[in-house]
């Protein structure tokens, strides 16, 4: 089967289990208005966690910068994730963000301190146990039909790194038309499975990764619990409104 365009995620799944002789099934189900975590592959009736974003290009590409020391002495790690109550709530958004956190930080949450608005906003200081500084900053009040909008960047004594570019306010897209009937936009991210946004194809590429390696099972689910942790931590922060410490997110979180 060449490569084609797809339009549903599991299809684009086979198609990828199909051409590199995985001999293993799984069917990718995501929710609505997500509690949390993104997206999940059901593999008989397990439910397994997606870390989806771990498949993005431009995390990838910010976690190498941080592993090869291409930025030298990393203090600060500037995270920012806004979006719409009508497609996620402010706890996925914390959720993904941690993960981000300590995925390409390439340590665990030492301590956290946090301050919300309600359930619409909230400002986490994150301290890593390597040393590193993270701001996190997460919003649902963009208007019904906003695309989200995020940015991360990386402050070192040597460089700064951001996945997006200089000055850029919202996301660019690949190709934009404009035309009689309006404008549109593609973005295609992925050279095997076109057709799918680009969250269809990190769930996709996450799926397949935990199907062809599965020790990347166990460690996402592991995660997965740790996260939920990490999340009740900052709100215990917010309603206490003290520094928490996390001790390697184990029972005192």
């Amino acid at each position: 089967m060449k490569d084609s365009c797809f339009s549903d995620k599991n299809i684009a799944l086979k198609h990828l289990l199909d051409k590199y002789d995985v001999d293993c099934s799984g069917v990718i189900s995501e929710q609505e208005i997500p509690e949390q975590h993104s997206a999940s592959l059901k593999i008989g009736n397990t439910e397994n966690v997606l870390l989806p974003w771990r498949m993005e290009r431009r995390f990838m590409e910010l976690k190498v910068l941080v592993e090869n020391g291409t930025l030298e002495n990393i203090s600060t790690l500037r995270f920012c994730n806004i979006s719409s109550a009508k497609t996620a709530t402010l706890d996925k958004l914390i959720y993904r963000e941690m993960d981000l956190c300590e995925w390409i930080g390439g340590t665990r949450v030492k301590s956290l301190f946090a301050v919300f608005s309600e359930a619409s906003a909230a400002n986490i200081i994150i301290k890593l146990q390597n040393g590193m500084s993270c701001s996190v900053e997460c919003s649902v009040m963009l208007p019904e039909g906003a695309k989200p909008v995020d940015r991360h960047e990386i402050i070192a004594e040597r460089g700064v790194a951001s996945d997006r570019v200089v000055d850029t306010q919202v996301p660019q897209s690949s190709i934009y038309t404009f035309t009689n009937n309006g404008s549109e936009c593609f973005t295609d991210t992925d050279a095997e499975i076109f057709g799918l946004d680009t969250d269809s194809v990190n769930q996709t590429r996450a799926a397949f990764k935990v199907l062809s390696e599965p020790e990347t099972m166990k460690e996402w689910n592991q995660q997965d619990s740790r996260l939920r942790q990490l999340v009740d931590a900052a709100k215990k922060s917010g309603r206490l409104e003290q520094v928490i410490h996390c001790n390697d997110g184990e029972k005192s979180l």
